[in-house]
């Protein structure tokens, strides 16, 4: 035989592979060598080298990675029978494959990009890297796979069955399958049965029959069956609550890196739910859960850093937003909220409806009411109530009691849609038979106000009580006054004061104001000042800013009940910080007075400011005579007059009074006459007595408007009608003035009468005058001599004058003159003219006084200088005598 016939036979069996040559290149590493072998085996039609080759394909051993290759030989062997490669097959194609990691972006991308056919991508990979899902040829393989005895195969066909994932959903069937996995003791059917009958795939619940599967899966370590076993004895019904053991199952699987796992067992630690609260494990559990992509885990570390007594909203706002942007319906709910109510990021409205929108655009539904509420407030959106009734309706439908309320509330105005008040109750009570104790609220007080429903108190009642149930303080509050009255209920002063007392120990403000008055009025409980003190306190420490300020002009009072001027101090703080101008107002007086607390006028001038701002006319007003008299801060005319006028915008007298005398001094001109006349008319209409009278004044001159006697009376009638006393006296002398018959002197007397019985000096002295005239009442020169000592001691030197003259005309005797002369001349010291003239008569005829023609002549001469004109013939007569005896 020679050597050519010879070496091709050695060659041939050189190269003839063998399953078993190919296994051993495989297990000594020549990874090329062993896929040539399965290769040329499996290309014979070879079903377990196809099966090898494809796994080889699928790894990349030997041969480029390519899950396409794979999968095309793992079909020829699974057609041919073999059992792995049929369950590989319908694990694949249960959830698809991406492009392998050996492939860089860049080549994937040139792939996805090459159109031509015969590129070199394209001839390397037809049909490129990735596998596709499918459904329905997973449920095909997997199928085959199980009913050939597959444990894995029966487990994830019991998936499919349960999900209905390529085949029709079956309950039936994915138990069947689930259980043949488990009778292998195989840990995804176990878990699969424990989930089926634990309710996971939305039938029927049995988790005591779960308990029985899940138990032996997680004690073999499966950390998904740990997971589910934990939230089985956490949440689960007819088996026995174990949150501690729930949280060691947690713990055991959220270290083996369950990321579900992980965020349970946070929330267990921030709840203290089977283990010590703890902000520090929470925090580290949900981090750990966000980092793998558990989307809940950001929001719950969101609600961590709102709450508690290391509360940073700021964290949470961050938190919130990381969440929001991965797209995270809730956390955009909650950031819309955040940016709405400026926690942890500015106030912004417009941004607040930007994320509410994008949490509503995924269906979130407290979104839709919310987004209503925007539109009907023209809050961040414009307002629109056809499109905020839209919104509610959207809620509506999804059971959103919140809606329902306030397409009641749209219905009863008439706001983007017809006015119904029968439509708005119904819309009322649907929101109120799902929980909402507001509706139940309104309900009551359409009730009890008989405004837009029969009024029937009983009903009142009722929805009253039903609104306390749902936990609204008013609803009490409410209640309380129809037990006080006895309206649709038995009247009760003791359950009415408990029904206050209930709301204010829920935090409602205004049940302690009530209480207080109550306590101070004596109008349904008996009068207690030690009482109305704990309740205008607790008021203040609820948060009523008007609480606030009572006690701080209580401050002036000597009361043992009443709380430091400190606490004081710190009370208005607290609703100075709120916004509340009122209490910025009194925080700021209480500083510049320096009464109660160390005087500080930069604090001052700093709340006053605030206040200001705000809107407070007090501080305007004073922040306007601070600024023109210079007290602590230069002095700003043009500022001062800038705070008056928006003061006096307001109508608050006093800047309106500034403002006049600051134009007066200037020299106002008829249009700045006719504003500072309508600051006063704002002032007067808003129901300031004093405003009332300085328009009537105006009117009276025709400064700043046209002279109208008639306008005058009624403004001082509106005054006096308040008991401003000198709108009385000023109403007497115009109705006296320009009587128009006798029923106006009467009440000209009667209005002297009123404001002299208050101490008014020029009521006494002008009831004097008409008691000793007569004019419109009886005459009385008694009375009329009592009246004017009243007004005489007080310095008036009218009434001096007119008590000196009366005493005069009945004197009788040198004491009764000189008592006469006593009060003329105290008003003839005062320079009161006639009163010089008088006194220059008794000196010219020695009554009361030693006569003396000199001092009578030098008196009438000041009289006339000062205008009585009488006193010139008196002084021409006495010339003339005194020349005479020369």
């Amino acid at each position: 035989m020679s050597i050519r016939s010879v070496l091709p036979q050695w060659l041939q069996g050189q190269r003839a592979p063998t399953l078993e040559r190919a296994e051993q290149a495989y297990g000594k590493g020549s990874l090329s060598d062993a896929a040539a072998a399965f290769r040329t085996l499996a290309q014979q039609g070879n079903r377990e080298a196809q099966w090898r080759l494809a796994q080889l394909y699928e790894r990349g051993e030997g041969v480029l990675q390519n899950f396409v290759e794979a999968v095309r030989w793992l079909r020829s062997a699974a057609e041919q029978g073999c059992l792995p490669a049929m369950a590989r097959l319908g694990e694949i194609y249960l959830t698809g494959l991406a492009a392998p990691d050996t492939a860089t972006p860049a080549a994937l991308s040139r792939l996805e990009q090459s159109s031509e056919q015969h590129s070199l991508f394209k001839r390397l990979y037809p049909e490129g890297l990735a596998v596709a899902q499918d459904l329905a040829l997973a449920a095909q393989w997997n199928s085959s796979a199980a009913q050939a005895g597959d444990a894995a195969a029966q487990a994830r066909l019991g998936h499919q069955c349960a999900c209905g994932l390529g085949v029709a959903r079956d309950f039936k069937q994915a138990e069947h399958w689930f259980a043949a996995a488990a009778a292998q003791a195989h840990a995804a059917g176990e878990l699969g049965l424990g989930m089926l009958y634990a309710g996971g795939y939305g039938e029927s619940r049995e988790h005591a029959r779960a308990l029985e599967w899940l138990e032996p899966c997680a004690a073999r370590g499966n950390a998904t069956a740990q997971l589910c076993l934990a939230l089985l004895l956490l949440f689960g019904e007819g088996v026995p609550r174990d949150e501690t053991r729930a949280a060691e199952l947690l713990e055991s699987a959220a270290t083996a890196g369950q990321p579900a796992a992980m965020f349970h067992l946070g929330e267990l630690f921030r709840r203290g739910r089977g283990v010590a609260p703890s902000a520090s494990a929470a925090e580290t559990w949900l981090r750990r859960a966000a980092a793998r992509g558990y989307l809940r885990a950001w929001l719950s570390l969101v609600y961590l850093f709102r709450s508690g007594p290391d509360a940073d909203a700021n964290t949470a706002a961050v938190l919130c937003r990381q969440a929001a942007d991965l797209g995270d319906a809730e956390a955009q709910y909650q950031l819309g909220q955040m940016y709405l109510h400026g926690e942890g990021v500015p106030r912004d409205a417009p941004e607040a409806a930007r994320w509410l929108g994008k949490a509503a655009d995924q269906n979130f539904t407290a979104a839709y009411e919310r987004l209503g509420a925007l539109y009907a407030e023209g809050l961040g959106l414009p307002q629109d109530f056809q499109a905020a009734a839209d919104w509610f309706h959207r809620a509506a439908v999804q059971g959103d009691a919140n809606a329902l309320y306030h397409l009641g509330t749209l219905q009863l105005g008439g706001l983007g849609a017809p006015r119904d008040p029968r439509a708005a109750r119904k819309w009322y009570r649907q929101a109120a038979e799902k929980g909402s104790g507001a509706a139940c609220l309104q309900l009551g007080i359409l009730y009890a106000k008989g405004e837009n429903a029969r009024q029937n108190y009983v009903a009142a009642a009722r929805w009253y009580a039903q609104a306390a149930v749902y936990g609204v303080a008013a609803g009490r509050f409410n209640l309380a006054f129809l037990h006080f009255r006895g309206l649709g209920v038995a009247q009760n002063s003791t359950r009415g004061r408990e029904l206050l007392e209930e709301a204010t120990a829920a935090g409602y403000a205004p049940a302690a104001w009530a209480l207080h008055h109550q306590y101070t009025d004596g109008e349904y409980l008996a009068l207690d000042a030690a009482q109305a003190m704990r309740w205008l306190v607790a008021a203040a420490e609820l948060g009523s800013a008007s609480a606030a300020c009572l006690l701080a002009q209580r401050l002036e009072r000597p009361d043992s009940a009443m709380p430091s001027a400190q606490r004081v101090a710190e009370l208005l703080q607290g609703c100075a910080l709120q916004g509340d101008a009122a209490a910025q107002a009194a925080l700021g007086l209480l500083y510049f007075e320096g009464k109660h607390l160390g005087q500080d006028q930069q604090q001052a001038l700093r709340w006053f400011t605030r206040a200001a701002q705000a809107g407070n006319a007090f501080a305007q007003a004073w922040l306007g005579d601070v600024l023109i008299q210079g007290r602590g801060v230069a002095v700003d005319r043009d500022a001062a007059l800038i705070w008056y006028e928006r003061a006096a915008l307001q109508g608050y007298a006093g800047a309106v009074r500034a403002l006049t005398s600051m134009r007066m001094q200037s020299g106002a001109s008829a249009d700045e006459l006719a504003q500072v006349f309508e600051l006063w008319l704002r002032a007067a209409q808003q129901g300031h007595a004093e405003a009332q009278r300085m328009v009537a004044d105006l009117y009276l001159r025709g400064a700043g408007t046209s002279a109208s006697v008639d306008e005058a009376r009624r403004w001082l009638k509106a005054a006096a009608l308040q008991g401003d006393v000198v709108a009385m006296v000023m109403l007497a002398g115009v109705l006296l003035q320009h009587s128009t018959g006798p029923s106006d002197t009467e009440e000209a007397v009667r209005l002297f009468r009123r404001a002299a019985a208050q101490g008014n000096v020029e009521a006494q002295y002008n009831l004097g005058v008409c008691l000793r005239r007569g004019i419109g009442v009886a005459r009385d020169d008694r009375e009329a001599e009592r009246l004017y000592s009243a007004a005489a001691q007080q310095g008036n030197r009218s009434a001096q004058l007119a008590l000196g003259a009366l005493k005069a005309e009945t004197a009788v005797s040198d004491a009764d003159w000189g008592e006469a002369a006593h009060w003329i001349g105290l008003a003839a010291d005062a320079g009161h003219p006639a009163a010089v003239a008088a006194m220059a008569q008794l000196y010219e005829i020695g009554r009361g006084v030693t006569r003396d023609p000199d001092t009578a002549l030098a008196l009438y001469r000041r009289a006339l200088a000062a205008g009585h004109t009488e006193a010139r013939v008196a002084v021409e007569r006495i010339e003339s005598e005194l020349k005479q005896a020369i």
